[in-house]
């Protein structure tokens, strides 16, 4: 890469405030730095989390389908458990999203740290998360990526939905026929190639999500997808040690949020309803 290229980052860069620092994480099209921002009018720099796409290493569908939807969608989202996108724009061949900054890092590493968490503090994590998607789709948006690796935790450990990449505005009505998102997350009628609902979908992925937090290992095994289906369509299995420690009552929620038929799994209304999940509100 020519030298006067990195140099034109840079400038561009500096000129809007930005001291760039080490690397958060990297996709097949983006990556994403840790930045220190001055804004217009401020003295105090704010660490932020700048996610530069590069359009020279970006298929042809992703330029002109995806990410379009990406840029419409994070600029309408303004809600506690959905990263925040403060700025966007463009330099170059690049196009850079200033997010809000998440200090203790993604779900799954949060796990992996700790093992499967106690109840009480899943169930405040749940909660959060489930509120920031009922926000989601109650503006139209499906996520159609959830996992782990896309809930972010900021420094006071509140949960937030990131990654808007595979994101669309649908309707409850709308079908998609687009396979989106990690296999080990996707619900049955995805993997499919049947025309799904969107917002269905995400509750199916947001069931994974509660599995792995209550414990510790991913509910279905994922090595092929025959293998993969078919885990999908039985009981839901839990780790020998922890079967009967998880209360009977998150074993509900998980199960009726992955339904294989999907017109049977739980919506929002009820999952926030649900008497585990009440347990995350948190008193004022």
């Amino acid at each position: 890469m020519p030298l006067d290229f990195f140099r034109s980052e840079s400038n561009i860069l500096k000129r809007k405030g930005y001291t760039l620092g080490q690397d958060l994480g990297e996709g097949s099209y983006a990556k994403v730095k840790s930045a220190t921002w001055i804004r217009p009018g401020q003295e105090k720099p704010l660490k932020v989390a700048l996610k530069i796409i590069n359009e020279n290493e970006i298929p042809k569908d992703f330029k002109e389908k995806f990410l379009p939807r990406e840029l419409e969608i994070v600029k309408m989202l303004d809600h506690n458990n959905v990263i925040k996108t403060m700025e966007i724009f463009t330099g170059g061949k690049k196009i850079f999203l200033t997010l809000e900054f998440a200090g203790h890092g993604d779900l799954l590493g949060y796990i992996q740290l700790r093992g499967p968490l106690r109840e009480d503090d899943s169930a405040v994590l749940f909660r959060q998360i489930a509120l920031g998607l009922q926000y989601l789709h109650d503006n139209g948006v499906v996520h159609r990526d959830l996992k782990c690796e896309n809930i972010l935790l900021n420094n006071s450990d509140v949960a937030k939905i990131a990654d808007f990449g595979f994101s669309r505005k649908m309707s409850v009505k709308d079908l998609s026929s687009t396979f989106c998102g990690s296999a080990a997350y996707a619900a049955p009628e995805i993997l499919q190639g049947v025309p799904y609902k969107g917002n269905v979908a995400d509750i199916w992925s947001l069931g994974v999500i509660l599995f792995i937090m209550n414990c510790g290992i991913m509910p279905f095994r994922d090595k092929n997808m025959k293998t993969l289906v078919l885990d999908q369509k039985s009981p839901l299995r839990y780790p020998q040690k922890l079967n009967k420690s998880l209360s009977p009552t998150v074993k509900s929620l998980m199960q009726n949020m992955l339904q294989y038929i999907s017109s049977q799994r739980f919506n929002l209304s009820e999952i926030l309803n649900h008497g585990w999940a009440t347990k995350g509100i948190l008193a004022p």
